[in-house]
Order: C-alpha cells, then structure tokens, then sequence
C-alpha cells in the first residue's frame, strides 16, 4: 500500500524530492498494470519502477506540471489533469491531450472517473464532460443522455 502526503512524499518507505521525486507534495497515486507507480504532485508526475523515478515532461508531449489527480480506466490506460492543458492519457506508448479543443469547456479539470458501462468523465471549472471517444461533450440536466 502506498500513501501520498502533502510535504512529506510518498510513504511506508519515504521517498521525497531527495529521493528523486519531482516533489514531495503528492496529490494523487496510481499502479498501472506493469507495476509502475504514477505520483501527481503540483510540480508534475513522476513514475517509479520500484528502482527509479522518472517525470514525464514536455520532452513526453505533456506541458504544465500542476497534476490533480491520476486514472487508471479499465483499458489500462492512464489519465491525468494538467492545470491550464486539460487532460493527458497514456495508452502504454505515448501520451495524447485532450483540451478545449477536444470540447471541454475549460482546460482547468480535477477529476476523472470512469461510471460502470465504461464511459469516462471529468469534471473541473465549467463543469462536467463525459469522453466520447475522441473527444468530450459537456454535461447539463439536458444530457446529454441515451434516448
């Protein structure tokens, strides 16, 4: 089990910046499915194979560094907020962003999470989105719904 602090890194085993981490105040911790521990923090994401931590950056296609929260869907695919660049998906080979331009009505979102039937949402400022696949729809009491 693993426990993402606010200063103090991630713990049992208590790794912080010192450590190689790209900071030591953690908001959010995801294992994909190689084992491999994803840490958002507000200064970026790190990964950790167990030995080494590696940050993703913009040399990986991801700008910003503010991360709010990680997902991990139900294809293995993991899925982060970046403040002000919407939100990134890691297939396994490479990252894809998905932001205003994808129809979120904001690129500040906080959080994902993927509903029984495997649709994925995300909510933030301006509101909610649910992905369609390519790209997000944004969500009112109007729907949009299954007719």
């Amino acid at each position: 089990m693993w426990f993402g602090t606010n200063g103090d890194g991630v713990s049992f085993t208590n790794y912080t910046k010192v450590d190689g981490l790209v900071d030591s105040d953690v908001w959010s911790l995801v294992i994909d499915s190689k084992g491999t521990i994803w840490i958002g923090t507000l200064q970026g994401v790190s990964r950790f194979d167990g030995e080494t931590f590696t940050h993703v950056t913009s040399e990986d296609g991801v700008n910003g560094i503010e991360c709010w929260s990680l997902y991990l869907d139900s294809s293995g695919d993991v899925w982060f907020p970046v403040e002000g660049f919407g939100v990134y998906r890691f297939d396994g080979e490479s990252f894809s962003n998905f932001s205003e331009q994808a129809g979120l009505a904001s690129n500040a979102i906080q959080c994902i999470y993927e509903d029984s039937e495997g649709r994925l949402w995300c909510g933030g400022w301006k509101g909610l989105f649910r992905f369609e696949g390519e790209s997000f729809v944004g969500v009112t009491a109007e729907g949009p719904w299954p007719q």
